[in-house]
C-alpha cells in the first residue's frame, strides 16, 4: 500500500518533505507547522503531480486540513468523522461500467496533434504562493510628535483570503510616538513601501493601503489593512520580459473571447483539467483549448480563457510590463465594447525570461477597476441565427453570408485604433461606464458625450467630405461672392457687425453639429433610419442637462440609451473595417420585457386588423385605389415590425 507523502511550506517559502503523517503531526505539536502553514500531500487531489510545485489548487492551510487530529487545531470531531466517512465511501465505492467509460476523457487526436504546448502551472502556483505566510519585515518612515523623521523596522505578516487585496498585520511591540494614530499616514503607510524576507523582497507602490485599522494605546500595537498592489522585487525591474495576465473572472454567465472572435489556433495545457471538457452526453473530451491572436504595435498576444473562469493574455514578444499592462487593458476594453462585459478586478501579471513561461521571475499583483457586466452584447451569433431561423427569402440568404465570428484581424484593428488614438479610447471607456450605470438618464449623458467624441474624431479624418460644398473651387467662389455682396454694405453696417458677418461667411461651408454627426455615419457606410436620427437628436437634451423624457418613462429612456450604444459601437466598428451583423439593443429589450412585448404585439395586431378590414371593404366596393393604398400600408406595417429590425447589417 502506497503511503501518503506530506510537504509543508516553511517560513522561508521552501517546501519541506516528503514526510510521513506522524512527522507532520509532530511538527504541528511543536509549533513548526502553524494553523496558517500550507500543507500538501500527493493524494490530496487526483489531478496533481508528484510535488507541490506542480500543483495548482491542492494546497490547504493546516487549520483547514481535515486529516489532522481535532485536538491540534480545535476542529469539530463530528465534521471530521463525517468527511472521513464520505472519503472512504468514495474511495471504496465500485464504479459500474458506464461510470468507468465516462470517467476517461476521449482524446481528439486530430486537434491535439496540431495544438501548441502552453505552461500555466508555474504561473498559477506562483500567484497562489505569493502571499503565503513567511517571516518578513517592513521599514516605515514617519514623523514623530517632535516633528522628527524616523525610520523604524517592524515584523509584518502577509496572507490572502477571498477578499480583494493582500492582507497584512504589522506588529509594534513598542508603538511609535506619532499623532493621529488612527490614520495610515501617521505611520508612513501612504508612501512607497519595502517588505523584506530571507529569500524575496516585495515592493508596494504609494497609496496602496486600504481598509486600515489599529487600536491605541495597546501593546503590542497592531496595524491591519490590505495592499491594492504588491510586486516581487526583480533584478530586471520588469523590463524587456515576456508578460502574462491571469485574471479570475467572477461572472456566472461568462462570455469567452472565442464565443465572439474566431480562434487562431489550439493549445494543450500542462494541467489536465484545463484540457478536458464535458458534454451533455455525460462523456468528456480532451481537446485542449483555443486562442485568438491579437496584434498591437507589431507584438502578438494570445487571448483566451481556461476552465471558463480564468482569462489569460499572453505576450508573445518581449516588452516592459508597463507597456504590456496598457495593451492588455486595451484588449479587455475592445472586447467589452462588443461583448457588453468588461472583465476587471484583481489582475496578476507574471513575467519570464522564456516565451513558454516555464520559469517565473516576476509577479505583479494589482487591484484594478471592478468588472462591469451587462447584457449589451452587440455581436451575438445565437441571436443573429435565431432571427433568421426558418426563413429562406433572398434578403435572408444575403444576411447569412455574415453568419460567423469576428475575424481576429478586425479585432486587432479595433485594439490598434484604441491604442493609437486616445480620443477613441476615451469614447470606448465612456461606453463601458455607461453600460455599468443603472440610471438611464446618466447612461444617456455618457453615451451622448461618447457620440460627440467619436464623431468629432472620425469626422475630422474625413472633414472635406462633411462640408455642404465638397468641391473646393466652387466653395471658394461661393464664399468670395458672398464677401463681395457684404462689401457693398460698408458704411451702412457698423464695422464690428461687418467683422462678425465676414467670419460667418468664411465658416459658411461648415456643417451644423447635427449634420456633422449624421453625415459621419453615412461617410463610413452606415445608413441611418429616421428613428436613428431622432435618437441622435435627443443626445442634445442630455448634453444640456435636459431630460428627453420624464423619469416615469424608464423603458423608453433605456431604449434611447441602448440605441445610442448601438450606433456608437456600430460606427467605431465600421471605422476599422468591420462588415457584419450587430444587434439593435433597443429592439432586443422587447424580448426581455414581457409586458412591453405583449403591448407591442397587441398594438401591431390591432393596426394589422384595421388595415385588413380596409382591404376587405375596398374589395366589396370594387375601389381599386383604396385597395392598393390599404395593401401598401399593410406591407409597410409588416416591414416596419420592430422585432423584424432586431438585426442590423453594417
Amino acid at each position: 500500500m502506497k503511503v501518503k507523502k506530506f510537504y509543508f511550506l516553511n517560513k522561508d517559502k521552501q517546501w519541506q518533505g516528503p514526510y510521513w503523517f506522524p512527522r507532520i503531526l509532530l511538527f504541528a505539536l511543536n509549533g513548526t507547522i502553524e494553523p496558517a502553514t500550507y500543507v500538501w500531500n500527493d493524494k490530496l487531489a487526483t489531478d496533481i503531480g508528484s510535488h507541490p510545485e506542480n500543483s495548482i489548487y491542492a494546497r490547504l492551510k493546516a487549520s483547514e486540513y481535515r486529516s489532522l487530529p481535532m485536538w491540534v487545531f480545535g476542529y469539530n470531531l463530528k465534521i471530521l468523522i463525517t468527511n472521513a466517512t464520505k472519503r472512504m465511501k468514495t474511495t471504496f465505492q465500485k464504479k459500474d461500467d458506464w461510470e468507468t467509460i465516462a470517467a476517461k476523457p476521449i482524446e481528439i487526436s486530430s486537434i491535439l496533434e496540431e495544438a501548441s504546448k502552453v505552461y500555466l502551472v508555474p504561473s498559477i502556483t506562483a500567484i497562489h504562493d505569493f502571499a503565503a505566510p513567511g517571516e518578513y519585515a517592513i521599514k516605515l518612515i514617519y514623523i514623530d510628535t517632535e516633528q522628527t523623521v524616523k525610520l523604524s523596522e517592524y515584523p509584518i505578516a502577509l496572507s490572502s483570503d477571498n477578499e480583494p487585496g493582500i492582507k497584512f498585520e504589522i506588529t509594534m511591540v513598542e508603538p511609535p510616538e506619532v499623532g493621529g494614530v488612527q490614520h495610515k499616514e501617521s505611520y508612513g503607510l501612504h508612501r512607497s513601501l519595502g517588505i523584506f524576507g530571507k529569500n524575496e523582497n516585495i515592493a508596494v507602490v504609494k497609496n496602496s493601503v486600504f481598509d486600515f485599522s489599529t487600536r491605541f494605546p495597546y501593546k503590542p500595537q497592531i496595524l491591519k489593512g490590505r495592499f491594492r498592489q504588491a510586486s516581487l522585487v526583480s533584478a530586471n525591474d520588469y523590463k524587456n520580459r515576456y508578460n502574462r495576465l491571469v485574471l479570475k473572472i467572477a461572472d456566472d454567465k461568462i462570455t469567452s473571447p472565442q464565443s465572439i472572435l474566431d480562434f487562431t489556433g489550439m493549445q494543450l495545457y500542462d494541467h489536465e483539467k484545463f484540457n478536458v471538457h464535458g458534454s451533455l452526453m455525460g462523456l468528456s473530451f480532451k481537446t485542449g483549448g483555443s486562442y485568438t491572436e491579437v496584434i498591437i504595435a507589431g507584438i502578438h498576444y494570445h487571448f483566451y480563457t481556461v476552465t471558463g473562469d480564468i482569462l489569460i493574455i499572453d505576450g508573445r514578444g518581449r516588452e516592459d510590463l508597463e507597456d504590456f499592462k496598457l495593451k492588455a487593458e486595451i484588449i479587455k476594453i475592445a472586447f467589452a465594447v462588443i461583448s457588453g462585459k468588461y472583465y476587471g478586478g484583481t489582475c496578476n501579471y507574471v513575467t519570464s525570461e522564456d516565451t513558454d513561461f516555464r520559469q517565473i521571475d516576476g509577479l505583479w499583483y494589482e487591484m484594478q477597476k471592478e468588472s462591469i457586466l451587462s447584457e449589451r452584447q452587440l455581436i451575438n451569433l445565437p441571436i443573429f441565427r435565431r432571427a433568421f431561423e426558418g426563413k429562406d427569402d433572398e434578403n435572408t440568404e444575403k444576411q447569412k453570408a455574415f453568419d460567423g465570428p469576428v475575424d481576429p484581424t478586425i479585432f486587432s484593428g479595433l485594439c490598434e485604433a484604441l491604442y493609437n488614438d486616445e480620443t477613441l479610447l476615451h469614447a470606448a471607456n465612456l461606453v463601458i461606464s455607461a453600460m455599468g450605470n443603472n440610471d438611464p438618464l446618466q447612461q444617456g449623458a455618457l453615451y451622448s458625450v461618447a457620440l460627440e467624441t467619436l464623431t468629432a474624431t472620425l469626422g475630422e479624418a474625413k472633414s472635406a467630405e462633411l462640408k455642404p460644398i465638397t468641391n473646393k473651387p466652387i466653395s471658394r467662389a461661393f464664399v468670395a461672392e458672398l464677401k463681395a455682396v457684404l462689401a457693398t454694405y460698408e458704411g451702412r453696417i457698423p464695422a464690428e457687425s461687418l467683422d462678425i458677418l465676414r467670419k460667418n461667411i468664411e465658416g459658411i461651408n461648415r456643417p451644423t453639429n447635427r449634420d456633422k454627426l449624421v453625415k459621419t455615419f453615412e461617410i463610413y457606410g452606415i445608413m441611418l433610419s429616421n428613428e436613428d436620427k431622432e435618437t441622435i437628436d435627443k443626445r442634445n437634451d442630455y448634453l444640456h442637462g435636459r431630460n428627453p423624457l420624464d423619469m416615469e418613462h424608464i423603458f423608453e429612456l433605456t431604449q434611447i440609451s441602448l440605441r445610442l450604444h448601438t450606433l456608437i459601437v456600430a460606427l467605431l466598428l465600421k471605422s476599422i473595417g468591420y462588415s457584419g451583423h450587430i444587434v439593435n439593443l433597443d429592439i432586443h429589450l422587447y424580448l426581455t420585457n414581457e409586458e412591453k412585448m405583449v403591448e407591442m404585439i397587441k398594438e401591431g395586431q390591432e393596426t394589422a386588423a384595421g388595415l385588413i378590414n380596409q382591404i376587405e371593404q375596398a374589395k366589396e366596393e370594387r375601389d381599386e385605389a383604396k385597395f392598393n393604398a390599404a395593401k401598401a400600408e399593410l406591407g409597410r406595417h409588416i416591414e416596419n415590425n420592430k422585432i423584424g429590425n432586431l438585426i442590423r447589417i453594417i
